[in-house]
């Protein structure tokens, strides 16, 4: 794994997450009725599989999870060859799981729907970075994310190669078009900007046109750290980028799909943000096999 990967942890909120997944799923107390009707007799050592069932290989993400998970049911082992941003083949076995049967039946949906959910946007991310890594190009999440998932998903999103935009609505400034209609226009919304405004936040601006741009160029340059080109066609889009080039960053957006992030990765653009990675993702098939 590669140190900014192993440098992430589970958040606040993350551990919030799982304590839902644990009560929608097992109630308070966390009961599992089925198992308990079953087994009544403890079956102390159990051993189950997850393995990856498609035809296609994933990318990996989510175990972190897995323990974390494990850690309020009891006492289990968790044995994995892979770490979070490897490739699993089909078929693979991606971890074995050891301890008590119940607790492996109890935690298998909530540990299945976290490791789906998660590897299919890192696969997904992975897909879109191969598409343009003959480009100078990062793919860059969104903040289209499931609610309460974010810090997941975009962790996510860097085990399949991309890059974090921001969090959220703290953590940078991005001036839209709304923002800037509601205003009066580009220059309006740049002057309401403080001068010292990069020493606090990072500044993203979308420009429509290159007469925005201009402006933004003209009168902001010492207030924006980033120009996000927005639905622009190609072509205006290479300009726009040329104009650009050496003094201020540029992200393309809207609506990027696979069959399109090429033609505008190969326009220039520093960074091209992709809300589908999270939004759009579906899920991985893995199974887990319990053996008694």
């Amino acid at each position: 794994m590669n140190t900014t990967l192993s440098s992430w942890e589970l958040n606040a909120i993350d551990l919030q997450l799982i304590d839902l997944a644990f009560i929608e799923d097992l109630g308070m107390p966390y009961s599992d009725i089925t198992t308990a009707l079953l087994f009544p007799t403890l079956k102390e050592n159990s051993r189950a599989t997850i393995i990856l069932k498609q035809l296609q290989p994933i990318v990996i993400c989510g175990l972190p999870i897995i323990k974390a998970v494990l850690q309020k049911l009891g006492d289990c082992k968790v044995q994995s060859d892979f770490s979070d941003g490897q490739i699993l083949q089909p078929g693979a076995t991606l971890l074995t799981l050891m301890g008590p049967a119940h607790i492996l039946l109890m935690a298998e949906r909530i540990l299945l729907n976290f490791l789906q959910r998660l590897c299919a946007i890192a696969t997904l991310t992975a897909r879109y970075v191969k598409k343009i890594n003959h480009t100078a190009a990062k793919i860059l999440d969104t903040r289209k994310t499931l609610p309460g998932f974010r810090h997941l998903e975009k962790y996510a999103v860097r085990c399949g190669g991309g890059v974090n935009h921001r969090m959220g609505l703290y953590d940078a400034i991005m001036i839209k078009d709304t923002h800037i209609d509601l205003l009066g226009g580009m220059a309006v919304a740049l002057a309401s900007l403080p001068d010292d405004i990069l020493q606090k936040f990072p500044v993203i601006v979308e420009v429509r046109t290159i007469d925005e741009l201009i402006i933004v160029l003209e009168c902001g340059l010492h207030k924006v750290t980033r120009v996000l080109l927005d639905n622009m066609p190609p072509t205006a889009m290479s300009e726009c980028v040329t104009l650009s080039k050496g003094r201020v960053a540029t992200e393309a957006s809207g609506n990027m799909s696979l069959e399109t992030i090429t033609v505008t990765a190969e326009c220039g653009v520093d960074f091209i943000s992709v809300g589908r990675l999270t939004h759009s993702a579906g899920n991985v098939d893995l199974s887990m096999k319990c053996e008694f």
